[in-house]
């Protein structure tokens, strides 16, 4: 089954994230734009694709010792921006700000994930919160993205495993398992 390991956002920062959109209209200024559903708004700390059903219980083992090792810890949200950049927008972000522990923790994982031979998609880690995806051509001007502030914060206190069903109507999130930090 297709599956990450990700921090799931608090409902009220959830629902900030909505509000910024729609206050700020962005419907109408970046149309195109495919907005992440509020309930699926998630940290990846690593993307596995598919594994088996064997590897989804030295997954759930794994995360179990790092969360038995590991603080809870404040994430600040800040700031707006697109991959690969204004000219050619393809991810629409909001900002983490750096946290030594979050990039602790994204360690960890890769180092358990290495040990235990669970091929993941390993590409450098660029802490963000993805909440629009865009297919189509989008010209964007650098001004829009200057003039919008985005700042929230939330503790940081489970580890989740989900399992990604992509369907038609988007993708369907399941979480399989989640620890609890220290």
């Amino acid at each position: 089954m297709r599956c990450f390991i990700s921090i799931e956002l608090e409902p009220s920062i959830k629902d900030k994230i909505n509000d910024f959109i729609q206050q700020n209209n962005l419907n109408k200024y970046l149309s195109g734009i495919r907005w992440v559903k509020p309930h699926n708004l998630h940290i990846t700390l690593a993307f596995l694709g598919e594994i088996s059903i064997e590897d989804i219980s030295s997954v759930k083992n794994m995360l179990y010792i790092i969360s038995s090792k590991h603080l809870s810890f404040p994430i600040e949200l800040s700031g707006v921006g697109f991959f690969p950049n204004f000219k050619n927008p393809k991810v629409f972000w909001i900002g983490i700000k750096e946290q030594p522990q979050l990039f602790t923790l994204k360690k960890l994982i890769d180092n358990g994930l290495d040990n235990i031979n669970i091929h993941y998609d390993n590409k450098p880690f660029s802490p963000h919160l993805t909440i629009g995806r865009i297919k189509t051509p989008l010209k964007i001007k650098p001004e829009i993205g200057e003039a919008l502030v985005f700042e929230a914060s939330f503790l940081v206190t489970e580890i989740h495993l989900m399992k990604s069903e992509l369907l038609s109507g988007g993708p369907v999130y399941t979480d399989l398992y989640h620890v609890k930090l220290c």
